[in-house]
């Protein structure tokens, strides 16, 4: 999967200083610290007390403390349903969010256990392993419909990378692509089996392989959405594009493999209606779109010619596929 990173103006905010005090406050060994890839934070593997954990430290311009408290009351919530994931620790001063106060600028910073494994291959993963995956979406999809959370998440369409779509990308025909999409999404029905809080970014950048059983990670995107849409998330993100797989056929088997054995572990614990998997070509646009968008703001668009030839042709494809209403993968997952 391709990285998208950190847009550049947030990285010049971020200072050492920052760094430390994050570190101190959650009791976090600065000097153990190894960074990791962030897609929307800087993110650390850390020890406290001789223990490896997770500290993640996001602009106050991505995330607020409160939307920040929600995500952590979901990931407490799924914990005490006997679901696997990682929970938050409590700071120094026993608060699950501290907040950096600095010039202009904020950063809010959270800690999380680590999770055991390793980061997962995209399309090579063993079948029980994806379906493990889908059991484990599905059973969070179920419990989302009894969630009444005291903190609010944002809704689908609040997400800043379609908000701030037209502000990255400026080819008005991708606007104008992404404001019909938008609006068949919005004609879609939304009841409580098909319609609640999802992770937001269900793939291999966030789920851990170990021993074929996986660890999500990383809710930082969790929204209000259509279950429909975290499946579209996922196959989106292991089906490759054709310059990885050039052979159609291929490319199909390679997501009919991983969503026939998703589905078949998310049937365990979920079901949906024939209308939500009808949806979920929908939601893979919506998915291209962000990443188009995500692409604009955070990689330097008059170097293009200069980017490696993957991000040339990954970029290339979504945009293609949006502009000329080509299919991403071209499958009926209602029959699969």
């Amino acid at each position: 999967m391709e990285e998208i990173h950190i847009e550049r103006s947030i990285k010049d905010k971020f200072t050492k200083e920052v760094f430390l005090e994050a570190a101190g406050r959650f009791g976090i060994n600065f000097a153990d610290t190894i960074e990791l890839d962030g897609f929307q934070n800087f993110v650390f593997l850390g020890k406290r007390n001789s223990i490896e954990v997770i500290l993640r430290i996001a602009h106050s311009s991505h995330r607020s403390k409160d939307l920040t408290l929600a995500e952590i009351e979901f990931i407490s919530y799924l914990a005490d349903s006997g679901m696997t994931v990682s929970k938050a620790l409590l700071s120094n001063q026993g608060e699950y969010v501290e907040v950096i106060e600095q010039a202009e600028n904020s950063f809010v910073v959270t800690a999380f256990e680590f999770a055991p494994g390793r980061r997962a291959e995209i399309c090579v993963e063993s079948d029980i392993f994806y379906e493990r995956i889908g059991r484990f979406t599905g059973k969070m999809h179920k419990l989302s419909k009894q969630f009444s959370p005291i903190q609010k998440r944002y809704d689908w369409n609040d997400n800043a990378a379609l908000t701030k779509f037209q502000n990255y990308v400026p080819n008005e025909l991708l606007q104008k692509k992404l404001e019909l999409l938008i609006s068949q999404i919005q004609s879609l029905s939304r009841d409580r089996d098909s319609f609640g809080l999802i992770h937001g970014d269900i793939s291999p950048g966030n789920y851990l392989n170990h021993e074929d059983h996986p660890s999500i990670i990383d809710f930082d995107q969790c929204e209000y959405s259509w279950f429909a849409s975290e499946i579209a998330t996922s196959i989106f993100h292991e089906t490759p594009i054709p310059f990885i797989i050039p052979d159609e056929n291929t490319r199909k088997a390679v997501a009919k493999r991983f969503f026939s054995n998703f589905y078949q572990g998310y049937s365990k614990e979920n079901t949906l209606s024939h209308s939500s998997l009808e949806a979920i070509p929908l939601f893979i646009n919506l998915r291209q779109a962000i990443v188009i968008g995500l692409k604009y703001r955070s990689l330097d668009m008059g170097n293009f010619d200069n980017w490696n030839d993957f991000s040339k042709a990954a970029l290339t494809f979504n945009i293609n596929n949006l502009i000329n209403d080509i299919p991403y993968i071209d499958l009926d997952f209602t029959s699969l």
